[in-house]
This record gives structure tokens, C-alpha cells and sequence, in this order.
């Protein structure tokens, strides 16, 4: 294609992506930030390389997010929104160990795949030099997912299903159990992946040893 048509074709889809909605181009801006963060980590990813893949301008990124420390950290919320949205509409009603269960599995699904292992990498690797990040990541989803599981452990001691004095210490020791070992190998081994029977056997094997630590039968 000669280098004119190139170029009216580049301008053609910029022009057609800035008749996006401001939500619109925001979203396009993340996606495209996704894409370049992960390819070449957080040093090599730049502002540039971001609006080539999303069109626009980088007058909008510095508008919408400061700086490429801004454009990450609203990537790494976006992305930590996702995995609390997953709580969120849990009963509060209902059996404890069918609710733990589907939480549990429903959990550790999102938290093996692959592109999410990718940004946890990519966080954990930025958070010392930009700490905010880490807090941000924090606070909107493993905080929300946190609070979540406590009034869970809140409800059913209210309702006799199980016997819990510290609700936020048992919801510590299930979340993390659930991690475990399932999350760490997959986090260290990039071609690593638990199947769906993986994942049923060992969310089974750990409800069923939270319940008897709370005093209650997995299958009571």
C-alpha cells in the first residue's frame, strides 16, 4: 500500500475512534494499555505505543490519566474490580458449604488465568518502585474479596451453620488456604494451568477442612 493510503487509512481509523464516547476511549486506552504493558513490561511500555494501538491522541491519555504511572494503576483497578465484581452478588442466605464451594471454584478459575497471572506478575514487580500501585490492587480486590468472605462466615454463625468467634481471622485462613499451593505454582510456571477437576478436588479438600475447623461437617 503506498505510504499516502497508509497514512489516510491510519488517519481514517483515528478520526473514526475519536467519535468514541469518553468511556468508550477510555476503555480503548486500557485495552490497548493491557496489551503493551504485558508485551514489554512496565520499563520498555510507553505512551506512544499505547495511542498507536488505541488511535487517539496522547493528549487524551495525559488527560484521562496523568502519566503512564497513572494509565497502569488505573489498569491494575480495572483489573482487580473484575475479581471483586465475582463476590459480589453472593447470597448471604444461603448453605455455608455450597456457597464456599461455588465461591472457592468460581475464585480460583479467575485467579489462574493466564493474562490475570501476567498482571499479578507485572504488579508485584512494580509495586516497590510505584507503591501505590500494590495499594490500589489491594484495596478494590483482595480487600473487597476479604469483606466479602467475612460477612459470609458472619451470616451463617448468625444462622447455627457454623460456630466462628473470629470471623475475619477464619476468612483470612480460607482465603489463603484456597490460594495455597494451586495459585503459587501457577504464578511460578507460566505453562502451568489446574484443570477444572484440579480445582473442584482441591476447593472440596479445603471447605471440607474449614468447616471441621469451625466445628461443622463439610457434609452436616
Amino acid at each position: 500500500m503506498p505510504a499516502e493510503m497508509l497514512e489516510d487509512s491510519k488517519a481514517g481509523t483515528t478520526r473514526r475512534k475519536g467519535r468514541c464516547s469518553l468511556p468508550e476511549r477510555r476503555q480503548a486506552l486500557l485495552d490497548a494499555a493491557r496489551d503493551v504493558f504485558l508485551e514489554r513490561g512496565f520499563a520498555n511500555a510507553t505512551i506512544d505505543a499505547v495511542v498507536e494501538r488505541a488511535g487517539g491522541s496522547k493528549a487524551t491519555v495525559y488527560a484521562l490519566f496523568e502519566n503512564k504511572e497513572g494509565l497502569f494503576a488505573a489498569l491494575v483497578a480495572e483489573a482487580a474490580e473484575e475479581l471483586s465484581a465475582l463476590v459480589q452478588s453472593y447470597p448471604l442466605d444461603g448453605r455455608i458449604e455450597d456457597d464456599l464451594r461455588d465461591f472457592g471454584r468460581h475464585y480460583l478459575e479467575v485467579l489462574t488465568r493466564p493474562e490475570r497471572l501476567a498482571l499479578f506478575r507485572l504488579v508485584l514487580g512494580e509495586c516497590g518502585r510505584v507503591p501505590e500501585v500494590g495499594e490500589i490492587f489491594f484495596r478494590t480486590g483482595p480487600q473487597v474479596i476479604f469483606r466479602k468472605v467475612v460477612d459470609m462466615l458472619r451470616s451463617a454463625a448468625a444462622r447455627g451453620q457454623v460456630e466462628i468467634s473470629d470471623a475475619e481471622g477464619m476468612a483470612h485462613f480460607f482465603i489463603d488456604a484456597l490460594r495455597g499451593h494451586v495459585h503459587m505454582e501457577v504464578l511460578l510456571n507460566p505453562t502451568r494451568r489446574p484443570t477444572p477437576k484440579e480445582i473442584e478436588r482441591h476447593v472440596d479438600f479445603v471447605v471440607e477442612n474449614f468447616l471441621r475447623a469451625c466445628g461443622r461437617s463439610a457434609r452436616a
